[in-house]
């Protein structure tokens, strides 16, 4: 049985739209603003609360799993900030409850492990591409293989952006699993084969559904763990002694860029 079936006219059983009426009544649906930054990191909201003037849009995004709350910077109405979820499933459901509301364009702000050399920890991956080995993706797209991100009018301005701010930046390809603890030497050595060099568990099914649905994604994603190439290199290891801080301040940046 194929899971993505183009020729299935049927509705689904259930849906982003009728969540969102079953909570509030008609002609009342709340409305989003057209961006969005969507953290797939702990820290995402904490460190927004805790350097910028926030307001609550939503006390909480209606939705199937994800509950975030959704809110926006003081002064800065045509974006809103919201904790994505973790995983590929999580992720695709805000994607589709946030679509419902009124949000075009994405940038995912996430955390990766990297298993090529030149990469450490601390460094930021923007990718152009991103290989799905995950599930989600399969239910919007026949053959997802390599989902397609950045925007085709802004090439590099969040690099340029993150470079400015003193960040390591690698427009390198990327892969987004859903079995972290299959990352073999062989699976990863045939990633390095393909062009990737850091590995997550959300951008591609969120880049395929924005691709689904016509909207615009970029990501970023810092690098939080680094993987050993070959059996006898330096074992797994997360993070690094300045770490917590670099990651803070990654985010504190994808923010500012997001504002301008």
């Amino acid at each position: 049985m194929r899971w993505y079936a183009p020729e299935d006219a049927t509705s689904p059983v259930f849906t982003p739209e009728g969540h969102i009426r079953r909570k509030y009544p008609e002609g009342q649906e709340p409305r989003l603003p057209p961006k969005a930054v969507m953290f797939c990191l702990g820290r995402g909201l904490p460190v927004l609360r805790e350097r910028f003037s926030t307001e609550a849009l939503l006390e909480e995004l209606t939705g199937f799993i994800t509950h975030t709350p959704v809110l926006q910077v003081s002064g800065h109405g045509g974006v809103c900030f919201l904790h994505g979820g973790y995983g590929a499933p999580q992720a695709a459901t805000t994607v589709e409850s946030i679509r419902t509301l009124g949000v075009r364009e994405i940038l995912l702000v996430g955390l990766c492990g990297v298993f090529a050399a030149g990469i450490q920890v601390g460094d930021v991956l923007v990718p152009s591409k991103i290989l799905s080995e995950e599930g989600t993706s399969l239910h919007y797209k026949e053959q997802p293989g390599f989902a397609q991100v950045g925007r085709p009018d802004a090439s590099g301005r969040i690099e340029g952006w993150l470079c400015g701010k003193g960040f390591r930046v690698a427009e390198a390809d990327t892969v987004t699993t859903d079995a972290p603890y299959r990352q073999t030497f062989r699976k990863e050595a045939l990633w390095r084969e393909k062009g990737c060099v850091g590995v997550d568990m959300e951008a591609s099914a969120v880049a395929n559904l924005c691709g689904y649905y016509g909207m615009l994604c970029t990501v970023a994603l810092m690098a939080s763990d680094k993987h050993p190439e070959y059996p006898g290199d330096r074992p797994w290891a997360w993070g690094s002694r300045d770490f917590a801080a670099m990651r803070d301040d990654f985010i504190e940046a994808c923010i500012g860029f997001s504002l301008q």
